[in-house]
């Protein structure tokens, strides 16, 4: 079966209006099919993964995501985030002695962070970044059904 890859900024775009209406997705196969939805509006050709679509929303920081975790117990080097792809950053304490050892590492565009031994991440939530807002007039009655008195 063929198909087609969309550019960066049209997974954007598509990552936008999928999660335009929408505060939380609360996985991450749940946002891969709502921006796979939005794809198929602009070419039914286009085919993307499920990492590629986690990649870009936070690279181009469309949503804020909060990362659950599990310690595998080993010690493992890791130098790529495995959230969003970027480069780990080394979190470092001093010590009486005046010299510096590291604590662990933290990402710096997501909350992505791990101690000495390796984190794998298990869950994804994912929040709109730009969530829409609604402006009401000062005194204005708010209601949650339209009023039916004719």
């Amino acid at each position: 079966m063929a198909y087609r890859v969309p550019t960066t900024e049209v997974l954007a775009a598509a990552v936008a209006a999928a999660i335009r209406d929408l505060n939380v997705v609360g996985s991450q196969r749940q946002l891969t099919d709502l921006v796979r939805e939005e794809l198929r509006r602009i070419d039914p050709m286009y085919g993307v993964t499920e990492e590629r679509v986690r990649k870009t929303a936070i690279n181009a920081r469309l949503v804020k995501v909060e990362v659950e975790s599990r310690d595998t117990r080993r010690r493992k080097r890791v130098i790529t985030c495995p959230v969003c792809g970027s480069k780990l950053k080394r979190v470092r304490n001093r010590t009486i002695s005046g010299g510096t050892v590291t604590i662990g590492k933290k990402c710096p565009v997501c909350p992505f962070r791990m101690g000495t031994t390796r984190r794998v991440p298990v869950r994804y939530v994912f929040v709109n970044a730009n969530p829409r807002r609604y402006s009401f007039k000062e005194n204005e009655q708010r209601t949650l059904w339209p009023d039916r008195r004719m």
